[in-house]
């Protein structure tokens, strides 16, 4: 389940679950991933933006909640920072795979410091499947990962998503020409998702005007 994104995604992204758009070629490879028992270590997220996005990867966090059958009262809450990924050999594996735009690539990866947080919930979850408990969860992305230069314009905003579940299956496309601005979209959700950037400070803009 997610709440508070805009029709991109991100969790269900990184859930990795079957949905609209997604090439059946990767469905096939990542058949038999399961985030629940993965190591997360080597999971990466890589999306391509319009041009008047400017990424914010140090203001982005993934709140997971997860809990027992009918001990709503008990949910549990990892928080997930996500950091820029720099794995040198990510950007010429990237550059060669199809892509709908021509904007700057961004790639992310949770924090090392949380992964010791994410298998204690993946031991817990492991421990509740084994007693016949049956589990719920829900991802949010708090914080965004880009802002704008620019007003959210009339058309399309297309992304491209590519995600690296682990070293043996390598980058493979998530959604390409994604439009995370199709008709009907919640605007509200859809500016939440990428905020004005802030000014830049007062001296950074006269040496600009220089």
């Amino acid at each position: 389940m997610t709440r508070g994104l805009p029709s991109l995604a991100l969790a269900s992204a990184l859930l990795l679950s079957a949905c609209n758009g997604v090439p059946l070629s990767t469905q096939w490879k990542l058949r038999s991933f399961d985030l629940s028992t993965a190591d997360v270590a080597p999971l990466r997220l890589a999306l391509r933006a319009p041009d008047w996005l400017e990424p914010t990867p140090t203001s982005a966090r993934i709140v997971a909640t997860y809990w027992r059958e009918g001990e709503e009262a008990a949910k549990r809450v990892v928080t997930i920072r996500l950091v820029p990924a720099a794995h040198a050999e990510d950007r010429p594996i990237l550059a060669g795979l199809d892509s709908a735009t021509n904007g700057g690539l961004m790639v992310f990866e949770a924090d090392r410091r949380d992964l010791a947080a994410i298998r204690a919930a993946q031991e817990e979850g492991k421990r509740w499947r084994e007693s016949g408990a049956k589990a719920h969860g829900a991802l949010d992305l708090e914080g965004g990962l880009y802002c704008r230069r620019a007003e959210i314009p009339a058309g399309g905003v297309i992304f491209d998503v590519y995600v690296h579940a682990d070293d043996g299956l390598g980058w493979l496309p998530l959604l390409i020409g994604h439009d995370a601005h199709p008709p009907g979209a919640d605007e509200k959700k859809l500016a939440d998702f990428m905020p004005p950037c802030a000014p830049a400070p007062a001296n950074v803009a006269a040496k600009t005007r220089r």
